[in-house]
């Protein structure tokens, strides 16, 4: 049977590099803040390592009481990382077995001559893929997840973006007091 397939993207003005640091450990109650009947991230329990290498794995809490196992697959800094979850314990783990979800970052090229050299843009692209448990569920299932998961990542989308352009203005900023050593200034 066919996945149910969503994606989302959109544009972030931080560099390649700052973009995939922010959005790949992000801590999820930052982002997942739920959408309508989806319930928020409410804690993220024993996970193993920075959350930076494929086979790392973490536990996660829902508003409502449910929670999930995540495990990273892939990580290729910094232009993809991509994850599974299985291990269903809401009303949802009736409808999918699981589901698989992939981040793509690539560099925006300024529009004056195409140079990514100097871009300080990177698109982000997210892709969830969810196995429906039959045939039976998948039209409920579709709906909740083009509909409503669709919507729930466009809003974690924006507010990890507005982390990552937070993150890259801080690195951009000069530190109080420009390049001159702190021993030289009067």
């Amino acid at each position: 049977m066919r996945d149910i397939v969503v994606e989302v993207s959109g544009s972030v003005r931080a560099t390649l590099e700052t973009t995939f640091d922010v959005f790949a450990p992000i801590d999820l109650r930052l982002i997942l803040r739920g959408y309508g009947p989806l319930p928020a991230v409410a804690s993220v329990e024993d996970q193993t390592g920075a959350w930076d290498a494929p086979g790392q794995t973490r536990t996660i809490r829902l508003s409502d009481g449910s929670g999930m196992r995540e495990a990273l697959t892939l990580v290729e800094r910094p232009r993809h990382f991509a994850y599974v979850i299985d291990e269903l314990t809401g009303p949802f783990r009736f409808l999918v077995r699981g589901m698989r979800g992939a981040w793509w970052f690539e560099p925006v090229p300024d529009g004056a001559s195409g140079s990514t050299a100097a871009a300080q843009q990177t698109r982000a692209r997210w892709r969830y893929a969810f196995e429906p448990r039959s045939r039976f569920t998948r039209p409920l299932a579709a709906f909740i997840v083009k509909v409503l998961w669709r919507r729930n990542m466009q809003r974690a989308l924006a507010l990890a973006r507005a982390h990552a352009e937070a993150a890259e203005q801080s690195r951009a900023r000069p530190a109080a007091g420009g390049d001159v050593p702190e021993s030289v200034q009067h």
